[in-house]
């Protein structure tokens, strides 16, 4: 017990003297600043700023009526018939009603056209003319990054490898 008692004496006194060489010079006047120490004191005790948001951009498959479900409003989506259609104005200015699927799907196109919004979003109010693979935040391996650094080192992907023809009947029998 003694020598646990001695050891902290120490490691006290070890402290003291440590704190003391840094504070006062050799003819005991102060040498640190007392506002700096304040201001890396509390520096020290800020927790620091949370990390930025990781962006993940969703899958985009262009399907054949995103054009209109883009721009519709819940009085163009209709029943008729048991059938799903969706009004639009035409190129001509007039109304066209266009078919959307069998039975019930308002629902589906009210979330299709939010999936819509949040791609339009990122994409500068447009939808692609393209489909878009999902991808995580930059740098993440696949991600954009990784073809952006490909590109830019003046290499083009490597194409798919060309499916093998199937052997004709001919060849194959050898008799």
């Amino acid at each position: 017990m003694n020598m646990k008692r001695l050891a902290t004496q120490l490691a006290g006194i070890a402290c003291v003297a440590t704190l003391a060489g840094c504070a006062t010079n050799d003819q005991g006047n102060l040498v640190v600043d007392p506002n700096k120490v304040n201001a890396i004191i509390a520096g020290a005790l800020t927790p620091p700023p949370p990390p930025p948001p990781v962006i993940v951009e969703e899958a985009y498959v262009p399907g054949p009526n995103d054009v209109y479900i883009a721009a519709v409003e819940e009085r163009d989506v209709v029943i008729v018939g048991g059938d799903t259609f969706i009004w639009y104005v035409g190129p001509d200015g007039h109304r066209h009603r266009r078919f959307y699927a069998h039975g019930d799907h308002r629902h589906d196109v009210f979330a299709r056209r939010d999936e819509l919004h949040r791609v339009m979003a990122n994409h500068e109010g447009h939808l692609p003319d393209h489909a878009i693979a999902g991808h995580g935040p930059e740098g993440h391996p696949g991600g954009p990054q990784a073809n952006h650094a490909a590109l830019a080192a003046g290499k083009a992907p490597a194409p798919a490898p060309a499916a093998k023809p199937a052997a004709s009947s001919k060849e194959v029998k050898k008799s």
